[in-house]
């Protein structure tokens, strides 16, 4: 497919029209350097904050880079008892996609920080 910017390209682009059929308002956030790079807003005032990943691996989170986790834990660690706003990470993996939520970051304490 080429670049990872092309192949980042297209997932997040995948992820867009997949949460405007959904119903949401959505923006990407490129070359921002950040954990988010999907901005979605439904008309009920639902904030979803999405980190987007195509990894040629079976779909792991242990494979994800550990600053992305770290900045990913935090921004859930901050909105854990906003009941609107959501902290998730897609992983595209062998044409499947799984789904990680904000409660399923948070419990990735000891990965982030091992003791």
């Amino acid at each position: 497919m080429g670049s990872n910017y092309k192949i980042g390209y297209y997932y997040e682009q995948k992820v867009k029209k997949m949460l405007e059929k959904e119903g949401y308002d959505v923006w990407r956030t490129p070359g921002s350097h950040s954990a988010i790079d999907i901005i979605a807003i439904n008309k009920e005032g639902n904030i979803r904050l999405i980190q987007v990943k195509k990894n040629k691996r079976e779909i792991d989170i242990s494979n994800i880079n550990y600053i992305d986790l770290f900045e990913l834990y935090h921004l859930a660690e901050k909105y854990k008892d906003s009941n609107n706003v959501n902290i998730e990470l897609w992983i595209f993996s062998n044409n499947k996609l799984k789904k990680y939520n904000k409660e399923d970051i948070l419990k990735l304490k000891d990965i982030i920080f091992p003791q």
